[in-house]
């Protein structure tokens, strides 16, 4: 009797290392986001944490990048390493995609459980870098998207920064202020192009026909962090490109950061 519960409990054991061990497994959760993480130990490493956010009913993975002073929870990293295409579809940029420890896109329902938290308002902090070594970041104070229903729009107000407020973009053309703007895929153009968009006598009908990859378009609007990625020395000039214009207007850049920080 006592070797077959033994047996029992070993077997259940292996079992639940086998599940907490495999992505999508049961995993332990340390904290809302990685700003929170970060509060309960300022000691805590750079790396993948289960998170579950305040209100939400599951947890799921992140990548957090700590520092000295805070959490940042990476949404979205975009620079060649893995060669991922970020032409992906509805249901894959809603889920999310590719390696947390690498190039990826967390997920939209992820993005909107963050941004809606109670009483924990964030910040989006996107960073990026060009090929000659420069960095520079944008911040905007508060930001949100929308939920499936209103296809995540886009809410970022309150610019911050050294790279430029490519958000809002042309003061003299509204169709490229991004800000309120719905998420567009290839399979699922939400954009303003209807029934047709038109760029230096240039006739298209959704804004990714022209700048590729998926992002918060307007009509257009020229910032897209997911457009595709090229390698120096031939990264200039390209429609669709790793694209924030109020930087760097006519290149793609070496790489794209974005994070959510938590108050």
């Amino acid at each position: 009797m006592t070797s077959h519960l033994y047996r029992c409990l070993l077997l259940l054991s292996l079992y639940y290392h086998q599940i907490t061990s495999q992505p999508g497994g049961i995993k332990q959760v340390q904290g809302s986001d990685c700003s929170d993480i970060w509060k309960r130990n300022k000691a805590s490493a750079s790396g993948i944490y289960t998170i579950k956010p305040e209100g939400t009913d599951s947890s799921f993975q992140v990548f957090c990048e700590m520092t000295a002073t805070r959490g940042w929870t990476l949404i979205q990293k975009h620079n060649g390493e893995d060669k991922l295409s970020f032409d992906q579809t509805w249901d894959n940029y809603e889920n999310g995609f590719g390696r947390l420890g690498g190039e990826h896109w967390l997920g939209l329902k992820y993005i909107y459980q963050l941004t809606h938290q109670k009483n924990r308002p964030c910040k989006l902090r996107i960073s990026i870098g060009d090929f000659a070594g420069k960095e520079a970041y944008a911040e905007y104070n508060p930001f949100s998207v929308g939920d499936k229903n209103n296809f995540y729009r886009l809410s970022a107000v309150n610019y911050s920064g050294t790279a430029g407020d490519a958000f809002r973009g042309d003061d003299d053309n509204i169709g490229s202020n991004q800000h309120g703007s719905f998420f567009s895929t290839v399979d699922r153009p939400n954009d303003k192009c209807h029934p047709k968009c038109i760029i230096d006598d240039i006739v298209f009908l959704s804004c990714i026909d022209i700048q590729g990859g998926s992002w918060w378009f307007n009509a257009c609007g020229e910032a897209n962090l997911n457009g595709q990625w090229h390698l120096a020395p031939n990264h200039m000039y390209w429609a669709s490109s790793v694209s924030w214009p109020s930087w760097h207007p006519s290149e793609s850049l070496k790489f794209s950061k974005m994070f959510l920080i938590h108050n």
